[in-house]
C-alpha cells in the first residue's frame, strides 16, 4: 500500500496500525497538500456485506459530528471494490500509550483530559450517538494538550430510523471499559459512555484499569458485582472530590450516574485540583452567555433583595467588568488575527524571535526530556497552524536535557535490593549474568556506566548478576564390589556423594555392592549423588517336598536354585510308598525327580 495513491488524491505513506475490521495509514492529500488519516476496510471482509455496512456506518456517525475535541471525517471513497476513509491526522499519542509511558498522571492532567472528552460527548449525544467504546485507546493527546475523541464509527446512530443493529452487528466495547449493561447484553445510554469514562480517568490517576481478570468473562462479571477498590488509598495524591467524581461515573445503576456528559463536564470543572479550568480563546468565545441565559439570570436576580451597600458595590464592580470587557473585547475584534507558526525544532532565542514577529506574546518553559537535542524547543501550546488573535501567548517548552541523578556503586549488594534501589532513583533496570569464583551468585559485580557519578534521569543501568564459580566435572568411579563404607571413601575422593543404599538378594557376599545408579566413566558435576544397591546374601529357606512312588526302583531328586545345582537324595522305594522330605533351598530354582534314571517330574522352589 504503500507509494500507493486512492482516488487518485490520497498518497499512502506509511502504515500506523492495524485493527480487526481496517488498516490505517497516513497520507497526503495531494489536492490540499496536508496531511491526513486513512482507513481502509481489510480486503477479506470487503466482500463481506455487514461488515461493509458497518464501515459505512462510521462515515455516517462521524460525518453528523463536528467539534474541536472529535477527530473529523474528510472524505468516503472506494478503491477496487474496497471502502475507506479519509479523516483528520491527529499529532501526538493516545492516552494508553502516555499512561503506560508516564504512569499515573497528575489529577490537573486527568480532570482536564476528562472535561474534554466530556465535551466531545456531550456534542455527540445531543446527535444521537452513542460511543460505546471509550477506552484510554481511542483517546489521542496532541502535544499542546488538546484532546480528540477517535472511533465514533462504531457507534450506533440512534437519531437514523433507517439504521437498526442486530445482534450480530452490534459492537461491544473492551471488556475491561464495559459498563454494567453492556456486559448484560442491555440497551446502550449516554450513561454507558460516562461509565466508561469514568474507568479511563480511574485508570489515568491509577496507572491502572480498575478491574482486571484472566479472561473477559471474569472481568466483565467484576464490573457487575464488585465495586472498584479506592482511589485515594493507592495514590494518596488523588484529591477526595475528583475520588467521588470517578465512582458516581462508575455506579452500577445508570440513575446513580451523571445525568449527562456536561454535567459531569461541569462536576471536573468545578472540582479539579487547580481550582479553575482556563479555557482557550475559542472555548472563551463558544462560553459567552447566550441572550436567553442573560435574561434567565436576570430574572432570578430580580427576585432577590441585596443591602444597599451591597449594591453600590455591584454597581461599581459591574462597571469596572463592563470597562474591562469592552477593552478586551476591543483588542480582540480590532487585533486581527494569525496562524501560530511551528517552532518545534527551533532554538529558543529562533522560536521567540519567529513569535513575536507574528505578534504573539511569548512564554518559555523548560522541559527534561532524553535522545533529544538540549537547548531546542520541543513543544508548544498552542500548536502550530491555529488561527488566534494577535497578542495571544504562546508556551513553548525547551529542553534543558534529562535531569542528573547520583549513581552509586552497587558492586557486591544483592541483585534484587540494588535493582529496587535503582527504580527508586528513576533508572531502568537491565541485568546481564556470568559467572565468577569469589562474588557469590545472586550478587552484583560490577555495573555500566560506573557507580559514584551523576547519570541522566531515566537512563540505563547495566548490572552484571554473579551465577557463582563455573561448575567443573569429574569421572565416576567402579564401586561395584566395594563395601558401603569403601565406596562412600571412593566417592569422596572426587568430590562425589553416596546417595540411597537399597538391598536385594544376590549370589554376592552380603553387604557388597552389586549396582551403581551411574556408569563408571561417566562425567559429573561435582556433588552428584550416586545410588548403589547392596547384596543382602542368598535367601535361605526350608521346603517340604512330598512323593506318591509310582513303581518300584530308584528314586533321586535333584535341587536347582540360586546356589547351584546339586542331588540331595537317592534311595531304593517300593510302588505305592509315600516320601515326605524337608530340604533348604536358595530360591528361585526347581526340584527334579527322578525314578529308574528318567525325569518324571520337576516342582517349583518360590
Amino acid at each position: 500500500m504503500i507509494g500507493k495513491m486512492l482516488g487518485n488524491r490520497y498518497e499512502i505513506i506509511a502504515m500506523l496500525g492495524a485493527g480487526g475490521m481496517a488498516n490505517v495509514y497516513r497520507a497526503r492529500c495531494t489536492v490540499l497538500n496536508r496531511i491526513v488519516t486513512v482507513k481502509v476496510l481489510r480486503k477479506e471482509l470487503a466482500e463481506d456485506k455487514d461488515f461493509v455496512r458497518r464501515f459505512q456506518m462510521e462515515a455516517q456517525a462521524v460525518a453528523l459530528l463536528s467539534h474541536p475535541n472529535i477527530v473529523s471525517i474528510y472524505d468516503v471513497g472506494e478503491e477496487d471494490g474496497v471502502p475507506y476513509l479519509v479523516m483528520e491526522y491527529v499529532e501526538g499519542s493516545n492516552l494508553k500509550e502516555i499512561i503506560r509511558e508516564k504512569g499515573p498522571l497528575s489529577a490537573t492532567e486527568a480532570v482536564n483530559i476528562g472535561i474534554q472528552v466530556c465535551a466531545a460527548l456531550e456534542h455527540a449525544h445531543s446527535k444521537g450517538i452513542i460511543h460505546r467504546d471509550i477506552k484510554s485507546h481511542n483517546i489521542l493527546v496532541t502535544p499542546g494538550g488538546r484532546v480528540k475523541v477517535t472511533d465514533f464509527g462504531l457507534a450506533r446512530v440512534l437519531s437514523i430510523p433507517s439504521v437498526t443493529m442486530t445482534q450480530s452487528g452490534s459492537v461491544m466495547g473492551s471488556v475491561h471499559y464495559f459498563s454494567p449493561e453492556q456486559a448484560r447484553g442491555e440497551e446502550v445510554t449516554p450513561q454507558s459512555d460516562i461509565y466508561s469514562l469514568g474507568v479511563v480517568l480511574y485508570e489515568a490517576v491509577s496507572g491502572h484499569v480498575p478491574f482486571q481478570g484472566d479472561n473477559p468473562i471474569s472481568i466483565a462479571l467484576k464490573h457487575l458485582q464488585e465495586e472498584p477498590k479506592s482511589l485515594r488509598l493507592e495514590n494518596p495524591n488523588v484529591p477526595p472530590l475528583l475520588e467521588q467524581i470517578i465512582f458516581k461515573a462508575m455506579a452500577k445503576d445508570p440513575k446513580k450516574r451523571f445525568s449527562s456528559a456536561a454535567q459531569m463536564q461541569q462536576a471536573l470543572a468545578e472540582g479539579q485540583p487547580s481550582g479553575v479550568i482556563y479555557p482557550s480563546e475559542e472555548e472563551q468565545t463558544r462560553l459567552l452567555p447566550q441572550p436567553e441565559q442573560m435574561e434567565a439570570k436576570n430574572k432570578v436576580s430580580k427576585k432577590r433583595k441585596l443591602h444597599p451597600g451591597a449594591v453600590v458595590a455591584l454597581a461599581l464592580l459591574g462597571l469596572m467588568l463592563v470597562a474591562g470587557g469592552l477593552f478586551a473585547l476591543s483588542r480582540w475584534y480590532f487585533g486581527g488575527t494569525v496562524v501560530v507558526p511551528n517552532v518545534v525544532g527551533l532554538t529558543q532565542e529562533e522560536a521567540e524571535e519567529m513569535l513575536k514577529e507574528e505578534g504573539l506574546e511569548v512564554e518559555v518553559k523548560e522541559a527534561s526530556e532524553q535522545g533529544t537535542e538540549t537547548d531546542i524547543v520541543v513543544r508548544q501550546d498552542p500548536v502550530a497552524g491555529m488561527e488566534v488573535k494577535k497578542g495571544r501567548l504562546v508556551r513553548i517548552w525547551v529542553n534543558k536535557g534529562p535531569a542528573s541523578v547520583w549513581l552509586p556503586d552497587y558492586s557486591g549488594a544483592e541483585e534484587r535490593e540494588a535493582i529496587l534501589a535503582l527504580e527508586g532513583r528513576g533508572f531502568i533496570v537491565k541485568v546481564t549474568r556470568e559467572n565468577h569464583d569469589d562474588v557469590p551468585a545472586g550478587y552484583v559485580i560490577r555495573q555500566f556506566p560506573a557507580g559514584d557519578s551523576n547519570q541522566p534521569k531515566g537512563s540505563n543501568v547495566t548490572l552484571v548478576v554473579s551465577k557463582g564459580p563455573v561448575e567443573k566435572e569429574v569421572i565416576v568411579p567402579a564401586v561395584v564390589g566395594l563395601k558401603v563404607d569403601q565406596a562412600e571413601a571412593a566417592l569422596g575422593a572426587v568430590e562425589l556423594n553416596l546417595g540411597e543404599v537399597t538391598e536385594k538378594p544376590s549370589d554376592k557376599e552380603k553387604g557388597v555392592i552389586i549396582e551403581q545408579s551411574i556408569a563408571p566413566g561417566s562425567s559429573v558435576k561435582k556433588g552428584t549423588a550416586i545410588n548403589v544397591v547392596v547384596s543382602s546374601g542368598l535367601q535361605e529357606k526350608e521346603t517340604q517336598l512330598k512323593i506318591d512312588v509310582p513303581e518300584e526302583g530308584e528314586l533321586i531328586i535333584v535341587i536347582k536354585d540360586s546356589q547351584g545345582t546339586r542331588e540331595v537324595y537317592k534311595q531304593l522305594h517300593k510302588e505305592g510308598d509315600k516320601v515326605e522330605k524337608v530340604f533348604t533351598v536358595y530360591p528361585p530354582g526347581e526340584f527334579q525327580i527322578y525314578f529308574q534314571g528318567k525325569l518324571r517330574q520337576t516342582v517349583p522352589i518360590n
